[in-house]
């Protein structure tokens, strides 16, 4: 019975730490990460840097990575990049992103030798490090950083640490997803970001 009375205490601890992490990501991360800019009046870039989803578990693109996939695309038809860049590893399962989306580029009309692609990366700071060191090695200086709404501003705060001229395109948020599934993913972005801005990011 005390073993199951601190199992419940921690319990508690941990979901009202959690709720006030919470409550104080939404008051102050709109103060301490304002700075991305989104859909700027540049109309060109080196580069559109597509980032990661998890794929189906039988390696077709998902809700979410296809409407990133489909932002990057309609960019790069635009003329708003020379190069498309798919970035992301596998990490729910054995399906590697970035060849997933280069799959699902292709069958929306981008030409295989257009597409650029980067498979190590196992999260959002590893998607800027390894895209960047890419950019470098061709002599990329700019980015059109392409991602869903709500994760916005994280990766922007990540890409900020790399030294390129970049903006943020936010994707559609898949039409399956609901308010409160919306609202509960910004929720956790946010928090995830005061984590990242009081103690780091994980690389």
């Amino acid at each position: 019975m005390k073993k199951i009375r601190q199992i419940l205490i921690r319990i508690f601890k941990f979901f009202f730490i959690s709720l006030f992490i919470g409550f104080i990501t939404t008051l102050f991360v709109p103060y301490l990460n304002n700075s991305c800019t989104k859909n700027p009046k540049i109309k060109k870039y080196d580069v559109i840097i597509v980032l990661g989803s998890p794929a189906e578990n039988n390696c077709e693109a998902g809700s979410i990575m296809k409407d990133r996939v489909a932002k990057g695309v309609e960019l790069f038809k635009l003329g708003i990049g020379k190069k498309i860049l798919f970035t992301g590893s596998s990490v729910r399962n054995n399906c590697t992103e970035a060849e997933v989306m280069e799959t699902y580029a292709i069958s929306k009309g981008v030409s295989k030798n257009q597409i650029l692609t980067e498979i190590r990366a196992k999260n959002t700071f590893q998607n800027a490090y390894y895209s960047v060191k890419q950019m470098k090695e061709l002599k990329f200086t700019s980015a059109a950083i392409v991602t869903s709404e709500p994760h916005i501003k994280r990766a922007c705060a990540v890409f900020a640490k790399f030294g390129i001229r970049y903006a943020m395109f936010p994707a559609d948020n898949p039409a399956e997803i609901s308010k409160l599934q919306l609202l509960l993913w910004k929720f956790g972005e946010r928090m995830i970001l005061t984590h990242h801005i009081i103690f780091g990011y994980p690389e």
